[in-house]
């Protein structure tokens, strides 16, 4: 438990974030496509998407203690390593973005990122519904079999 809140609640806020971050995107998105001209649409752009990476970059604290809890205790699937590795290239890229480095800021490079952000979202939704299941066994109390002894 972290300051009173249990694992399950932190992943749930976790995913909170990274729905709201992939909510802003859409409405950055948007927001730019429905602009008259491009150069009013850009500015807008681009400050709804910072304000998703800064939700996105907040969800980052609470999966980094689930995924190093797993990683210390040597639980850790397969996916959340390969999730850890496209997440650090997503933040990577998007801090280039957001830093304001207009080289990099290409729509070739913007169509990576949002490849790499919904791998990255889509792996963690399958990990946090994983996880949840398994914390969801564990609760469970052990169904105990009733015989019925039949009488003749």
């Amino acid at each position: 438990m972290v300051m009173g809140v249990g694992i399950n609640q932190l992943r749930k806020i976790s995913l909170g974030l990274q729905v709201s971050t992939l909510l802003t995107y859409m409405i950055g998105f948007v927001a730019l496509k429905r602009s008259d001209f491009k150069k009013d649409g850009i500015p807008k752009h681009g400050k709804i998407n910072t304000f998703g990476y800064i939700l996105g970059a907040l969800s980052l604290l609470f999966m980094l203690y689930s995924g190093l809890r797993h990683i210390i205790a040597r639980a850790a699937p397969l996916i959340l390593y390969i999730h850890g590795l496209f997440g650090l290239m997503t933040l990577a890229l998007s801090s280039l973005f957001v830093a304001n480095r207009w080289s990099w800021k290409t729509v070739k490079n913007m169509r990576i990122l949002v490849i790499l952000f919904l791998s990255t979202f889509s792996g963690g939704v399958y990990m946090f519904s994983r996880f949840s299941k398994k914390e969801a066994a564990k609760k469970r109390p052990i169904k105990r079999r009733i015989t019925i002894k039949r009488c003749l």
